[in-house]
Formats: C-alpha cells, sequence, structure tokens
C-alpha cells in the first residue's frame, strides 16, 4: 500500500479549509502526479484559473519556472528555511516551493503570494499582499510600469527593495520584513509606512513614516519623511524628516541573536537577544525590528503561510491497513 505524503496531506489541510467556498484549488506539482487541477509549472496553473482561485504551490525541489500575473488569485506554499528553523518541526516536509521572476500587472489588483521562494518580484498592480515569502538574492520592485496604491509587503525575508520606474506609489506598507541589502523607497510621488523591519544596508526614504526599525548601515531621510523609535548601526543620526526616539551607534551583535545553533544567516539570527536595547523601545512599547509587532503582524519565522499545516507525520502497515498519525496547527 502507498504511503501518504506530507504534500498531500498539505493540499488536504488547505482543501478543509476552502470546502465552503466556491474557489477552485489548482495544484502545482512536478514530482510526477498528474491530474485534474494539476500543473507541472505556476504559469500553466495561473493560465488554467479564474479570478478567485487557490494555486497551491508543492514542495519541489526543481523550479517551477516564472509567473507573469495578470488575475487576482491566491498563492500559497509551504514556507522557506524549513530545515534550518528545525527543531521543532515546521512542516513534516521540510522542502520549499521555488519560483522564478514573478510580475504581477494589469488584471491581477488584489492578489496574494505566501510561503513561496522567489527570485526578481515586480508590484505592478493594487491592494496586493506579498507576505511570509524569501525574495532571495534579488530585488522587490514597489512598482512597474503603473502608479500602485494600497501595496503590503509583509513577514518577508527579502534580499533588497528597490522602485522600478518612477510612477506613483502611494500608501504602500512595508511591515515586519528582514531585508538583507538596500532599501531604496524615495521615488517621485511616494508615500506609505516602513514599520519593524529589520534593514542591514543602505535605506532611503522619501515621503514615508518610518519607525520601529533596526538599521545596519547608512540611513537617508528626506524633508517629507517622518521617523521615530528606530535604532541605527551608523555613528550618527541623519539631520533631514523630522525626527525623535532614534539612536544612533547600536551594532548588531547587541540587538540580535546572530548565531543560531544552525550555521548560515537566516531569519532566525535577527530574533532578539536577551538584553537588547530593541526589547520594549518602540512607539507603545513594542519590540523592535521584524519580530515586534503592535497589530498581530510579527515576522512568522520561516515565512509558514497562515492556514493550518501538518507538522508531524508518522505511518505504519498493520496487514492490508494503513495507519497514519499527523499533528497539525494554526499559524494565523
Amino acid at each position: 500500500m502507498k504511503k501518504l505524503s506530507s504534500a498531500l496531506l498539505f493540499v488536504l489541510l488547505t482543501l478543509a479549509v476552502q470546502l465552503a467556498s466556491a474557489q477552485t484549488i489548482r495544484r502545482v506539482n512536478n514530482n510526477g502526479i498528474t491530474g485534474t487541477n494539476i500543473y507541472a509549472t505556476i504559469q500553466l496553473a495561473h493560465d488554467a484559473a479564474v479570478s478567485g482561485d487557490i494555486i497551491q504551490v508543492e514542495p519541489s525541489t526543481t523550479s517551477y519556472g516564472n509567473l507573469n500575473c495578470t488575475k487576482q488569485l491566491t498563492f500559497v506554499g509551504p514556507g522557506y528555511f524549513l530545515s534550518e528553523n528545525q527543531p521543532p518541526a515546521l512542516q513534516a516536509s521540510v522542502i520549499p516551493a521555488t519560483v522564478g521572476q514573478v510580475v504581477f500587472t494589469t488584471g491581477s489588483n488584489g492578489t496574494s503570494m505566501s510561503g513561496l521562494i522567489t527570485s526578481t518580484v515586480y508590484l505592478g498592480a493594487s491592494n496586493l499582499i506579498f507576505q511570509r515569502n524569501y525574495v532571495s538574492n534579488a530585488y522587490l520592485y514597489t512598482n512597474y510600469n503603473v502608479a500602485t496604491t494600497n501595496n503590503v509587503i509583509r513577514q518577508n525575508y527579502i534580499y533588497g527593495i528597490s522602485y522600478n520606474t518612477n510612477t506613483a506609489t502611494t500608501n504602500l506598507l512595508i511591515t515586519n520584513n528582514i531585508i538583507q541589502l538596500d532599501v531604496n523607497v524615495s521615488g517621485t510621488g511616494f508615500t506609505g509606512e516602513f514599520s519593524n523591519n529589520v534593514a542591514l544596508r543602505n535605506s532611503n526614504f522619501d515621503g514615508f513614516t518610518v519607525r520601529n526599525n533596526y538599521f545596519g548601515n547608512n540611513l537617508s531621510t528626506t524633508a517629507n519623511t517622518t521617523w521615530q523609535y528606530n535604532l541605527l548601526g551608523q555613528a550618527t543620526l541623519p539631520t533631514l524628516g523630522s525626527q525623535s526616539n532614534n539612536t544612533a551607534n547600536v551594532p548588531q551583535s547587541s540587538v540580535f541573536v546572530l548565531t543560531p545553533t544552525v550555521p548560515g544567516q537566516f531569519d532566525a539570527w535577527y530574533k532578539l537577544k536577551a538584553g537588547s536595547p530593541a526589547i520594549g523601545t518602540g512607539q507603545g512599547g513594542v519590540d523592535i525590528g521584524a519580530y515586534g509587532s503592535a497589530t498581530g503582524f510579527a515576522y512568522r519565522i520561516a515565512g509558514i503561510p497562515a492556514i493550518p499545516t501538518i507538522y508531524q507525520l508518522s505511518q505504519s502497515v498493520s496487514g492490508n491497513t494503513l495507519n497514519v498519525n499527523v499533528s497539525t496547527r494554526s499559524n494565523n
């Protein structure tokens, strides 16, 4: 008798959550599984879908290719850094789901994506929610060819953030991310909020409210920027913008754990260490950095999506009976 795969159980949980709705769940799987509503690439699943559908991207060691999104869809993957963050187990399978370049363009307003590893990402639509993803060794661009508004970039592990063109980007929320390289959201007509992030290299802002962040390198602001309750690695505070309750000359080593038990740099590095100056010193007494939040959106370790997941799976065969024990939990 065949064993049940953790990928299949992951899908069954998603099906159970969405059973009462009229949405179609389309599976992306390149591991030899075929059938109705199963596709070998993320683009093929997108092309077959109608607005409102859910695209379930399953664990695989092979990329699912690029995506040009022109429909309002929900994309869900299994998360990232799954093996690095064990124990405890986060998913029964530690294999992530990887895609290539992602472009959100005309028609994709209202789309959400979570739990995936991507390369370059372009936000060319409005009301997008890009959360709990790993943008690996590439930039996330906050705009692409058209004016956008009300986009949310939340709880991600990102190589860098910049803008692609000078089309207006308004009411942009960038919150609870860990950003390895530069941040540049100083384009013409930009407005938004940058809060509770860890930004490790150079950061440039114009028209933003900037609060509760840790900046590891140079911070550049304009007179249109309001920045409060930030910790900075640079020796002195910048002079431009409306500022209060900011502290310079704060090294990373005094703030973050930096050396978890598994070698290599990943999201657990940026948890606050005991005695960190970021603990309780943000606006309203919240922690500064990605793991602090006054709104319930603190960084979620390993980008586990906000659906129930199976984190333990055991199987045994007794005669002609397959016995399966699973342990699940919510990840809201």
